[in-house]
């Protein structure tokens, strides 16, 4: 929509008055996308002024208990109320403010084709009644500085691009965005070569089996076990992984594991043995998080405000190379078919570096434009590792010294000396930045969005008779299965059980501490059952990032082992435009074991 990889609107939840999330639970998970801390004291600062959070979330999630109002909603069906609530928006008379009226198009046609969902059909889809939809919107007309936000929940789902697509229309009809107290478009220091006039990269080409598009250079997982199974030209018979468990967290997990299983060579870079890595022809020993310096440029460019942290490693490590310099030698090994000496490593970095800033340099938008490149590259420090990367990027962004130019401006070496981040300010207004569209507009018809709006319209609902809806859920100590080789976060209750409404429970005639089979067409899993009012009617809920311990030396995580959700999930229920899987929003049957 906006032609940048990496703008991604957030709320300006210092300034707005209601704040409508859906499918997002930042009180226990970054997942959300939204980095901002203390956000149970940011909720009731919102409250505190007179505003107002509404959460739209088939669990009553930790963030929606602090909420100002709460709405259960059937999983999958988001784009549902996003369209109702953008109609009686549109029916209301309401239409996009001047300020941003000049740079969109395609608003009437996409209008006409959003006539197709009516509000009764959203409040059937959706479980939310008709009455409570049309007061929300009301809410939203009233409101001074209202603004949309869904993310994680809203995203791997089978509508995650359409769902995301009609939030930020939403937004445009509230007026909400690019404004201060609205979505606006959080700025990292660090600036990727040519980031200044790049658009949106995708279907550039599409995956070998299933034509699955490419989506900003990469490929979905969707096609990650097919392309290993399936014979023929381009067939991937070698992988490497570094610090991860796509058998855990990937889609048909048994599938996955076979399809590794039978690969010519794999190599792993990891601190951990686990699913995955038991696979590996060749495990290589990855630095800790404490033997690694960090700069977040990913999700640091969703904060809530504009800030600048980078942490040096706290320890070295003594007996091998950094994650860095260890690719670097996988690198090289690829392309000259031997090891490197130390010196040819070294000048093979000096290359990457080169390559780097000649990108810095070509961009005729970007502060390094014309600029020698010899004299950019002297200048950049460390000697030595990525960090060189990270300087050349921090002083070629908006915030940099541009080498020079800008004598006030930030360097990396600015970062280390202060330790504790440097605060860039609140979110601003910068539209501009982020819009790459040939045209300089905002594109609210494209021909992807409309055939999505019409595979909503015609696709039945998820759930057939006797089936369930199944979502999962991170907490505190369970956001990702690292943490469960520390023993110190495994311990407490049981975190690994299956959530689900007691009607639904007594439907079934199970009780607390039953198991049970949850099955899909895919596979079957057993799990404990935990009734629980907090998830919607129709609803299970289980957390991701378990298993069941395949492998001897986790001892830690097979003390505390539990049912992997991601097992139930097929590879091919995606997200059509994305190509993403859908994880949320899953039918399954529940039978007693």
């Amino acid at each position: 929509m906006f032609g940048n990889d990496m703008a991604i609107p957030v709320p300006d939840i210092a300034r707005c008055d209601l704040l409508l999330m859906l499918g997002a639970n930042p009180l226990v998970s970054n997942g959300s996308l939204w980095m901002v801390p203390n956000i149970r004291g940011k909720v009731h600062d919102l409250q505190a002024r007179g505003g107002r959070l509404i959460v739209v979330d088939p669990r009553r999630t930790e963030t929606a208990k602090l909420a100002t109002a709460h709405h259960f909603i059937r999983p999958g069906t988001d784009a549902w109320l996003l369209a109702a609530l953008i109609n009686a928006l549109r029916d209301s008379g309401r239409v996009p403010a001047p300020r941003l009226a000049t740079q969109l198009r395609g608003m009437d046609e996409l209008l006409v084709a959003l006539r197709g969902v009516t509000l009764d059909e959203a409040a059937s889809r959706t479980g939310i009644a008709a009455s409570s939809i049309t007061q929300l919107a009301a809410e939203l007309a009233a409101a001074r500085l209202p603004v949309a936000y869904g993310r994680v929940g809203t995203t791997l789902q089978r509508f995650g691009t359409l769902t995301s697509f009609l939030i930020e229309v939403l937004n445009i009809l509230l007026d909400a965005l690019d404004r201060k107290g609205g979505a606006m478009f959080p700025e990292q220091p660090f600036t990727a070569p040519s980031s200044s006039s790049s658009g949106l990269k995708y279907n550039r080409y599409q995956s070998r089996v299933s034509g699955y598009p490419e989506l900003i250079g990469q490929m979905p997982v969707a096609c990650f076990a097919e392309e290993m199974e399936t014979p023929g030209a381009g067939q991937v018979r070698a992988l490497i992984t570094v610090a991860g468990n796509p058998v855990v967290s990937n889609p048909e997990s048994e599938r996955l594991d076979r399809a590794l299983a039978n690969l010519d060579f794999m190599l792993s870079i990891d601190i951990y043995h686990n699913e995955t890595t038991r696979r590996a022809d060749v495990i290589l020993p990855g630095t800790s998080p404490f033997e690694d310096s960090h700069y977040d440029s990913f999700l640091g460019a969703m904060s809530w405000r504009n800030t600048a942290r980078y942490s040096p490693a706290l320890f070295a490590a003594e007996d091998r190379p950094d994650e860095w310099r260890m690719l670097l030698g996988l690198a090289y090994a690829a392309t000259h078919g031997r090891v490197a000496s130390a010196s040819e490593l070294n000048a093979f970095e000096d290359n990457v570096v080169a390559g780097a800033a000649h990108g810095y340099v070509a961009d005729a938008n970007g502060a390094l434009a014309g600029r020698d490149v010899q004299e950019i590259i002297g200048a950049i420090g460390p000697e030595r590792g990525v960090e060189r990367l990270l300087d050349l990027g921090i002083r070629a962004g908006r915030f940099g010294d541009a080498f020079g130019a800008r004598p006030d401006g930030l360097t990396l070496q600015h970062l280390i000396d202060n330790q504790n981040s440097i605060d860039l300010g609140p979110l601003q207004p910068r539209l501009s930045d982020v819009l790459h569209t040939q045209d300089r507009k905002i594109d609210l018809a494209p021909e992807i969005i409309l055939r999505d709006l019409q595979r909503l319209l015609s696709e039945a609902p998820a759930a057939g008779p006797g089936e369930l809806l199944m979502i999962g859920r991170r907490n505190i100590q369970t956001n990702n299965s690292w943490l469960h080789n520390l023993p110190l976060l495994t311990k407490g209750p049981a975190r690994a059980v299956l959530d689900m409404h007691p009607d639904d429970a007594a439907a079934r005639g199970l009780a607390d501490g039953d198991v049970v089979r949850v099955s899909t067409a895919i596979a079957s899993i057993e799990v404990t059952v935990h009734r629980n009012i907090d998830v919607a009617l129709g609803v299970v809920c289980l957390p991701h990032g378990f298993s069941t311990g395949q492998t001897p030396l986790q001892q830690v995580s097979q003390a505390r082992p539990g049912a992997n959700s991601n097992a139930l999930a097929a590879a091919n229920y995606v997200d059509v435009p994305s190509a993403t899987v859908a994880l949320n929003g899953i039918a399954v049957r529940c039978e007693r074991v």
